[in-house]
């Protein structure tokens, strides 16, 4: 043969016959790699396939790039060094494109013989083994071998010791200790296998989801069910990252940011959703990306048919109030996904934050619903202790808007309790509790501004420390420790009124006089009383801190009861 003719006269310096091509293969050039002087010139002609290549018009040729990337992505050279232990990367190679070289598609592995043709009819995506012993009897280069087949759509060739790759490579080159006869073989059978797993699981996802859109399921079910058929995390948010569903728990398990620079493909796959939604199915393991990718398209389809039913079921009028109302309702031991799916059938904004607003009804509804339009998009909720509720969504943070009082005092200001912002309908029952709060102080006349946010601390002072023991026993306790006397003692509640405006004017007794509408006298009176049945005493500056905070705490509304 001409490979062997060439092999042997290597040092000779002889030329070999002019290159060639015949009706079934294709006779390559190559000029030989040594520091020969006599032979530097040299010519050696080899044969690389039996067939022309299907991709080629008569003669294989070399091709571009980005048609040899990954056209299905049914298995990669990624997948086998995920499956294959005892094969590594030497050479990622390389791309003038965006795509992974080690993304190629892998189809099925053939060995290169020494003798003409040196491989069978190439159709694409073969991983080629290169075995050193057969380089070597074919007397063409390793380096040669490896440039050729880069113009050719291979995936990629695998090598052993004690070839060396080249520094360069357009091709992926990976290793193994030795080329056996059986490992052609062995991980074409592997493929085999892989391929038959991919097929089952594809056909058990097309079911899962035919049974449960057949019974019109719920989104949150649907993620549920396929999450757990594939033993993978399944999550869906907004556009802006906003988590919708999730199957997963704990910040590690959430999508990383597009734009996060530490993020890689292989981590997360994604698909995109109508509505501004995204599809994120992850994160996977190495082992696992083949089944991730092969279902993602059927995952997608079959989760956005639930949404559409979710979005064309959703309620409306009355019935949309109610659902809102029942998001407001303590949520013990509802899962995280199943508030989503109510929030979403009830038409609530996802991936927006919430607030919670109270307001007092009939008490200038009109000017209260102005206001908390300023503030988002307001949507009805029902009544909460007999207030108004509503739920307003932000699609970005706001400047609060300074309520100005009016000078009639004919129009008292209405007064309005708003919780903090929270991220997801599965807090709305914590947002509920913080309105509530507020409310209560509003009704006692405890916070006297007309519009209370929670998050305003200087409005709130003290009050808002104690709301994080509110309804304590804790609480309790330190009030009974510190004033439960007089409490028991003063059944109207005149004398812990009048502690509590001396304590806070600072002991000054002219002004808590005025502002009690009651002769000093009268104060002298009471605070003697006051004096007679607390162990502290309120005209010491080291007792006054701790004795206004229990009074506070004392007049503080009833709490509501805790979640079981």
């Amino acid at each position: 043969m001409a490979e062997l003719d060439a092999l042997h006269n290597r040092r000779k310096g002889q030329l070999r016959d002019p290159i060639a091509e015949g009706p079934n293969c294709t006779i390559i050039e190559a000029r030989k790699w040594q520091n020969d002087d006599d032979a530097a010139g040299d010519r050696i002609p080899f044969r690389f396939s039996s067939e022309n290549h299907r991709y080629g018009a008569g003669t294989i040729s070399r091709m571009d790039r980005s048609s040899m990337t990954s056209l299905n992505g049914e298995i990669t050279l990624r997948d086998l060094l995920a499956w294959e232990p005892q094969v590594r990367v030497l050479r990622p190679g390389q791309s003038v494109t965006s795509d992974d070289p080690l993304d190629r598609d892998l189809e099925w592995v053939v060995t290169i013989r020494s003798s003409a043709p040196m491989l069978p009819a190439l159709r694409g995506g073969e991983l080629v083994l290169m075995p050193h012993r057969v380089v070597m009897e074919s007397g063409v280069p390793l380096g040669m071998l490896i440039a050729e087949l880069a113009g050719q759509p291979v995936a990629g060739v695998v090598i052993d010791s004690p070839s060396t790759p080249p520094m360069m490579s357009q091709l992926p080159i990976l290793s193994v200790p030795a080329i056996s006869n059986d490992l052609e073989g062995e991980i074409n059978r592997l493929l085999t296998s892989r391929r038959g797993d991919l097929l089952r699981t594809g056909a058990d996802i097309e079911r899962t989801i035919a049974d449960l859109s057949a019974r019109h399921a719920r989104p949150g079910e649907v993620i549920e069910s396929l999450a757990q058929r594939l033993g993978l995390g399944i999550t869906i948010t907004t556009g802006t990252g906003a988590i919708i569903f999730s199957t997963r728990d704990g910040a590690e398990f959430r999508p990383l940011p597009t734009d996060d620079p530490d993020r890689t493909d292989a981590e997360w796959i994604t698909q995109s959703l109508l509505g501004q939604r995204v599809l994120w199915i992850g994160p996977i393991a190495a082992h696992q990306r083949a089944i991730g990718r092969s279902v993602a398209r059927r995952l997608r389809d079959g989760i956005q048919r639930a949404l559409d039913h979710a979005d064309a079921t959703a309620p409306h009028g009355s019935a949309r109030v109610q659902a809102l109302n029942a998001l407001l309702q303590p949520m013990a031991g509802k899962p995280a996904e199943h508030v989503a799916a109510q929030a979403l059938r009830a038409g609530l904004p996802i991936g927006t934050q919430l607030h919670v607003a109270l307001h007092v009804n009939g008490e200038r509804e009109a000017d209260a619903r102005r206001r908390l339009a300023s503030l988002g998009t307001l949507h009805d909720a029902g009544t909460i202790d007999g207030m108004s509720a509503f739920i307003v969504t932000d699609g970005e943070p706001r400047a609060r808007t300074v309520v100005v009082p009016p000078t009639s005092t004919s129009m008292p200001p209405f007064k309005l309790a708003v919780s903090e912002a929270v991220t997801s309908a599965h807090f709305l029952p914590q947002a509920v509790r913080q309105a509530r709060f507020i409310a209560g102080l509003q009704r006692r006349e405890l916070v006297r501004a007309g519009e209370v946010h929670f998050d305003d601390r200087v409005t709130l002072g003290a009050f808002r420390l104690l709301y994080d023991r509110w309804g304590t026993p804790d609480l309790q306790r330190y009030v009974d420790s510190l004033i439960g006397h007089l409490l028991r003692e003063d059944r109207r509640g005149l004398l812990r009124e009048t502690l509590r405006v001396y304590l806070e004017h600072g002991g000054a007794q002219r002004p808590t006089a005025e502002r009690l509408g009651i002769h000093r006298n009268t104060l002298t009176y009471r605070l003697r009383q006051i004096r007679s049945v607390l162990d502290l005493d309120p005209d010491d500056p080291g007792s006054r801190l701790g004795l206004h905070l229990a009074l506070l705490a004392s007049e503080l509304p009833p709490a509501p009861p805790a979640e079981p």
